[in-house]
């Protein structure tokens, strides 16, 4: 016979919304537009963003976020700043707000994000 522990299924559960409503929060106090109004602002909290995905493991987000950083250096200088970060901001908040995947799977997604956002896989 099968034992189910639910109550560690539940806890995983509640521990998994609480760290998705803990990042979409942070998403929330990061307004695209705050890149070009204060950039060193804006830095200091996507890399806050990065350290609680890092804590978290979520790996996705961790990874959107460091391409994110690269892909602003040169945004910045072309004036697309904005464009940018509201690409990288909707993608790293799909990725907070999926469920957990396999290594595979989140392979496909990262290699989709890097050719839509005009990157390599």
């Amino acid at each position: 016979m099968v034992e189910l522990n639910l109550g560690a299924v539940q806890m995983d559960h509640d521990q998994n919304l609480l760290v998705q409503s803990e990042m979409l929060i942070l998403l929330d106090e990061l307004p695209a537009d705050l890149i070009e109004r204060h950039p060193v602002q804006f830095l200091l909290h996507l890399d806050h963003i990065r350290q609680k995905a890092a804590q978290h493991r979520l790996g996705a987000v961790h990874d959107l976020s460091c391409a994110f950083e690269e892909a602003l250096q040169p945004a910045l200088k072309t004036g697309s700043g904005i464009t940018v970060a509201d690409s990288y901001l909707e993608a790293i908040r799909n990725a907070v707000q999926c469920n957990p995947i396999s290594a595979a799977g989140t392979e496909a997604i990262m290699a989709n994000v890097a050719l839509r956002l005009g990157g390599q896989p």
